[in-house]
């Protein structure tokens, strides 16, 4: 598969992000598409932009922010940004493997340091190891999450579901060292899919692989898919579990599961985040310190 990297400065780097159950109203992307090119990715809208290939072209053609720190620079020197809460990596993943060629999350992590800017990261890759040094210093200045998105501790399912992204395991492992490093660290439980991953005993056994990675918080939610997600979804139950093709289209009449599936899933999350304690879910609270509060907001109903 030809993977093509495209270099275009942007205009501009933050956007607003509308969601009342995020604790961040802004977004911020060094590229545009994600080598991971994982089956469910909501993101995948974004390439249609462009007029490109939504299925096919978002996780080949990436688009490379070349001046994000600089366009940052400017937007956290305006009088009218008030020093908000970003999530880096709202629609792509920042450590992707052009990182380690073009390093633009780095060096935007460093404009977040010089202006004292909280930031809550969310990505697959270990590659945010190499970053440890800027992380640290930014916490010694300001509010920082880091966010692990995994959906199995089944190698199989995992591999399915995330062809391209770095193993759980691999993840696992970034959490511990970044928790040694004295950084809190989160992990997104999600997606559990439908007759994919969604045994008690296989997501039981992700709680507990999270805990001995000693992760502060779990975030859980279920597949939820919709527009060129769908479609690319659907594609890969048909090639790789055709069996359940008919189950998918009657479960997936709308976005999400049906909502009984819904609420067994929801009361097995809140069950295994009691029972391994991963609850020290911190909040960013504008000029005070941060605050704990329940998870029961994060997972969707």
């Amino acid at each position: 598969m030809k993977i093509t990297y495209i270099e275009q400065p942007c205009k501009t780097l933050l956007h607003k992000i509308n969601k009342i159950n995020l604790p961040f109203s802004w977004g911020l992307n060094p590229y545009r598409g994600c080598l991971h090119s994982c089956t469910y990715c909501y993101a995948r809208y974004t390439h249609s932009y462009l007029d490109l290939n939504t299925t096919k072209d978002f996780d080949t053609k990436i688009f490379v922010k070349t001046n994000a720190a600089k366009i940052l620079k400017k937007e956290f020197s305006n009088p009218k940004w008030h020093k908000e809460l970003v999530n880096l990596g709202s629609v792509c993943d920042p450590y992707q493997p052009a990182e380690r060629k073009y390093e633009i999350t780095r060096e935007v992590l460093k404009v977040f340091q010089r202006f004292k800017n909280p930031i809550t990261i969310a990505t697959k890759s270990d590659l945010i190891l190499r970053d440890i040094d800027i992380l640290k210093e930014i916490s010694n200045v300001t509010f920082i999450d880091i966010l692990f998105s995994i959906s199995s501790i089944n190698k199989d399912a995992q591999r399915e579901l995330e062809p391209r992204a770095p193993s759980t395991q691999r993840r696992l492992a970034a959490i511990k060292q970044l928790h040694n490093a004295g950084l809190r660290v989160g992990v997104l439980a999600m997606p559990i899919v439908p007759f994919i991953n969604d045994t008690p005993e296989e997501i039981d056994a992700l709680y507990k692989a999270i805990k001995s990675a000693q992760a502060d918080f779990v975030i859980p939610g279920v597949l939820y898919i919709q527009g060129p997600t769908k479609v690319r979804f659907f594609e890969y139950i048909e090639n790789q579990h055709p069996k359940l093709l008919v189950q998918y289209k009657e479960f997936f009449k709308s976005r999400s599961p049906p909502k009984y599936y819904k609420d067994k899933m929801q009361t097995l999350f809140r069950q295994l985040i009691k029972k391994y304690q991963l609850n020290n879910y911190q909040k960013y609270q504008e000029d005070s310190e941060p605050k704990q509060v329940s998870l029961e907001n994060y997972i969707k109903k």
